[in-house]
């Protein structure tokens, strides 16, 4: 028997296509087989086995059973051909049973031969001579590895921690006096966001924020978080209370993979004004629970769980120039978000994984009243720091967007006197990172009552 080394090589999203090592038998009616290894552990669809034969295959009864791990899978019978190079043969395995058979990674293939196919045929291909038959060829499915999932997973958890500290409610506002209903709707080249909340100081309240995010590889993601929250003053200017926020994300990559995930997140926050100073300090501290969903290409929807932490501190001042207003800011977030293990429809086992998302902004932001003083010329611009690491699979496809990049704003608000402002507001997000640049076109309404 020859082994020639084995090939894997991607032929599309997911398809694989690997080499069955050139076999023979020199006994008549003898069996020959190999055993590939490293093969993918999942696959979406059927198999194509396709063989290259040479023998004495003169005969209709004269032919090859094909055996993977013991289990027939079709017959090889180029009928009336002795000892011709260059004769083929295809087989279809579905999928049903090729699944259970490849979860180990590794795969045995037997071809089984009919007893009167005998030994008169010349080398072939690298074979001795006398021998009874040669095989070789390729098995291809569209295989989807433990690994491969599990990378899938990390990518979609570190594209929801960022989307969940982006969309998380401002507390600030029920002590800095901008506390006020609002209605906010963001179009951005790759993202867009809705924004509503309820208005007042309190003591209850509640947001709804929405985006939608398209990746540089292809990915898509849409994020849906809502949040309530109800609080206790302490003096004028601080207060304690606690918040409960529900989420929704999905992301769909560009191979056809799906990931779905809804969770809770609970936990105190607090603002404050620092002493009589025009400083406002405000932070959470959230833990909470996932449900979420896999579904590789064509292939069964899994389930898995997970749990997950955020922590946010935010610094904001404010400075009072002689033809304008400075509002100098420093924020930090910290996610730290887990995937239980679970083994999925294919048998395959996915292991656990950890992500740990910390991002820092220092930025600072401006106000210039016009000439009628109803409209107010902002602008701003702000450093994000971000660094994003994980174990197992998700350290090999996560944090991409490490370091710094830059974001600038510029934009024009209107107050008629009365509560009501109307803004608009254009950006440019990403400066210094290719991969996550944005721009785009922000609109807001506010109404304070």
């Amino acid at each position: 028997m020859l082994a020639a080394p084995l090939l894997l090589a991607a032929t599309a999203a997911h398809a694989q296509s690997v080499s069955i090592p050139q076999v023979h038998s020199t006994v008549t009616g003898g069996s020959a087989s190999t055993t590939l290894t490293g093969l993918p552990t999942g696959t979406n669809g059927d198999a194509t086995i396709d063989l290259s034969l040479y023998g004495d295959f003169g005969y209709g009864t004269e032919m090859l059973t094909v055996l993977l791990d013991g289990v027939s899978v079709g017959v090889a019978a180029p009928t009336g051909l002795d000892c011709v190079s260059g004769l083929t043969q295809i087989l279809i395995v579905d999928q049903a049973t090729l699944a259970p058979l490849i979860a180990d990674g590794q795969l045995e293939i037997t071809f089984q031969p009919t007893s009167n196919v005998d030994n008169f045929c010349g080398s072939y291909n690298g074979s001795p001579s006398n021998v009874s038959f040669v095989v070789s060829g390729t098995i291809t499915y569209d295989g989807v590895t433990g690994t491969a999932a599990e990378e899938q997973i990390a990518s979609f958890m570190e594209n929801r921690a960022r989307a969940l500290v982006q969309n998380q409610p401002d507390v600030a506002r029920f002590v800095d006096g901008r506390a006020g209903g609002r209605l906010n709707a963001d179009v951005t080249q790759g993202a867009g966001s809705i924004d509503f909340a309820s208005a007042g100081r309190g003591p209850v309240w509640a947001t709804l924020t929405g985006s939608a995010t398209k990746f540089e590889e292809g990915n898509d993601q849409s994020y849906f978080l809502g949040a309530a929250g109800t609080h206790l003053s302490f003096g004028e200017n601080t207060i304690v209370g606690a918040m409960l926020q529900l989420d929704l994300a999905e992301q769909d990559f560009a191979n056809g993979d799906k990931a779905e995930g809804r969770g809770w997140l609970v936990g105190p926050y607090f603002a404050t004004q620092i002493s009589e100073h025009p400083l406002f300090l405000d932070g959470r501290l959230l833990y909470g629970k996932t449900d979420n969903e896999f579904t590789p290409d064509g292939d069964a929807t899994d389930s898995f769980d997970g749990e997950r932490w955020l922590a946010t501190l935010n610094l904001q001042g404010r400075v009072e120039m002689e033809h304008f207003t400075m509002f100098p800011i420093i924020s930090a977030s910290h996610v730290r978000d887990t995937q239980d293990a679970y083994t999925d429809s294919d048998s395959v086992d996915i292991d656990s994984q950890d992500i740990e998302q910390t991002e820092v902004a220092l930025g600072v932001d401006f106000e210039k009243p016009m000439l009628s003083h109803d409209l107010v010329l902002v602008g701003g611009l702000s450093g994000i720091w971000s660094d994003t690491d994980g174990d197992a699979a998700s350290s090999s496809v996560i944090g991409n967007y490490n370091g710094w990049r830059g974001r600038i704003d510029a934009g024009l608000n209107y107050s008629n006197g009365a509560g009501l402002i109307a803004g608009m507001n254009v950006f440019v997000d990403g400066l210094g990172e290719d991969d996550l640049e944005s721009y785009g076109l922000s609109l807001a309404l506010d109404y304070q009552f």
